[in-house]
C-alpha cells in the first residue's frame, strides 16, 4: 500500500480528452460588509472581485442523461422582494452559516463571499485549524462575526462534539456548506484510480468517509437546529469535551419566524452515473455518485421541516491544488475561485422548495444523476 496520502479538497469532472476539472477546499478571507439590500440584485451579486468582474464563462456542457429537476433561475436584472428566503436569512444577524473544509481554495472564499453577502455569523471548519493562517487571520479581524472550530469527517467523535458545541453556543443553523472532500493525485494515493487494477481498499474506505459518510453524519447531526417549521424546541445529546465527554440532553428553543434553512454538497459532475462517458475514477466517482443520492434522499425528509438541500458542481476552479490538473481543461473553462463561489451561492439563494434533493451546475442547471 502506498504510505504518501495527498488530502485536499477538491471536486473534479472529466472531459473528452480526460482528466479535465479540480475544485478545492479551503476557507479564506473576508471582503467586507456590505448592508442587506432589500431586494435581490444578481448583477450586483456577480462581481464579487476583478477576477469575477471580467471573468466570461462559456455555457456549461451538455450531459448525457434526462434531469429530474427543474433548472433554477437567475439572471442579472432578477430582484427580490423582503420576504425572499434569501433576502431574510442573509439580513439576519442572528444567523449561523457554517462551512466545513475551510481552511483554503473553494471553502475559504464561501467565508469571504458570506461575510460580505450576509449580516450573520459564519462558522469555519477544518481539520487542522492551527495550520489555517489565512483564516486565523480573518478570524482575528472579525472576531465579532468568525469562529473557528476542528473538524475531521473521518472521526464520529469530532462531529458530535462540533454539533454539541453548536447546540450549546449557537442553538441554530440556518445554512451549511459542505465543502471537504479528497480525491488524490494518482502518485502518493492510489486515487484518482484509471484502471480497476489501481483500486485499493485503504483508499476507497477513506474516501468514502470524508466525501459522502462525514457530511452525511454531519448533516444528521445538525439537522435538529435546523428546523425552521413545526416544533418550536428540540432535545439534543449533547456532549462535554471538557467533563471526560460526559452526555447531557439538553432542550433547546429554536428561533421563531425565520425561513427555510439550506444545505449545500459539494458534489461533482463525474458523479452522474448517466454522464459517465469516459470511466475512470472509480472511488471518487462512486463517492459523489454516492453523496448525489444521499442529497436526493435527506431532501424529501428535510423538507418536512422546513430545510432544502442541493448537490453542487462548481465547475473547473482555479486553486493552488487543481494546477497539476490544469493542462488538460480547455480555455476558459478554469474560473476564478471567486467566480466559482458567487455562481454557487446565487444558485442557492435562488432555489425554491421544489428544487430540493436536486444536483445542480454553478450556472443552476440541473444536473442528471
Amino acid at each position: 500500500m502506498r504510505t504518501g496520502l495527498l488530502l485536499f479538497r477538491s471536486c473534479m469532472s472529466f472531459g473528452r480528452r480526460g482528466l479535465l476539472h479540480q475544485h478545492h477546499i479551503q476557507l479564506g478571507s473576508i471582503v467586507g460588509q456590505h448592508p442587506p439590500p432589500t431586494w435581490i440584485d444578481f448583477k450586483s451579486l456577480s462581481s464579487t472581485s476583478l477576477s469575477t468582474s471580467f471573468f466570461d464563462a462559456p455555457d456549461p456542457p451538455k450531459s448525457h442523461g434526462t434531469p429530474v429537476f427543474p433548472d433554477i433561475k437567475f439572471d442579472n436584472t432578477n430582484k427580490r422582494d423582503d420576504n425572499h428566503a434569501s433576502i431574510m436569512r442573509n439580513s439576519d444577524a442572528q444567523a449561523v452559516f457554517i462551512v466545513n473544509g475551510s481552511s483554503r481554495g473553494i471553502g475559504l472564499q464561501f467565508v469571504k463571499s458570506l461575510l460580505k453577502r450576509t449580516k450573520g455569523k459564519v462558522v469555519a471548519c477544518c481539520r487542522s485549524p492551527a495550520a489555517a493562517d489565512t483564516l486565523i487571520n480573518i478570524a482575528s479581524e472579525y472576531p465579532d462575526r468568525i469562529q473557528i472550530f476542528p473538524l475531521d469527517m473521518e472521526d464520529q467523535s469530532s462531529i458530535n462534539t462540533f454539533a454539541s458545541t453548536m447546540a450549546r453556543n449557537y442553538r441554530r443553523v440556518d445554512a451549511l456548506f459542505n465543502v471537504a472532500g479528497i480525491l488524490g493525485d494518482g502518485k502518493t494515493t492510489s486515487g484518482p484510480e484509471r484502471s480497476l487494477a489501481s483500486i485499493e481498499r485503504f483508499w476507497m474506505e477513506k474516501t468514502l468517509a470524508v466525501n459522502v459518510v462525514g457530511p452525511t453524519m454531519l448533516v444528521k447531526a445538525l439537522s435538529p437546529l435546523m428546523r425552521s417549521t413545526g416544533r418550536r424546541s428540540v432535545k439534543m445529546i449533547t456532549t462535554s469535551v471538557l467533563d471526560d465527554n460526559q452526555t447531557d440532553q439538553v432542550e433547546i428553543a429554536l428561533p421563531t419566524g425565520r425561513p427555510p434553512t439550506v444545505i449545500a454538497n459539494l458534489s461533482a459532475r463525474v458523479g452522474s452515473i448517466s454522464d459517465n462517458r469516459l470511466g475512470g475514477w472509480y472511488t471518487y466517482r462512486l463517492s459523489k455518485a454516492a453523496l448525489n443520492q444521499a442529497t436526493r434522499t435527506m431532501g424529501h425528509e428535510l423538507k418536512r421541516q422546513g430545510t432544502w438541500i442541493v448537490a453542487l458542481h462548481p465547475g473547473t476552479t482555479d486553486t493552488e491544488l487543481s494546477k497539476p490538473f490544469q493542462g488538460n481543461v480547455r480555455e476558459g473553462r478554469l474560473f476564478p475561485v471567486e467566480f466559482t463561489v458567487d455562481k454557487l451561492l446565487s444558485v442557492v439563494e435562488s432555489m425554491e422548495e421544489h428544487h430540493s434533493g436536486g444536483f445542480y451546475d454553478w450556472a443552476g442547471k440541473a444536473l442528471p444523476f
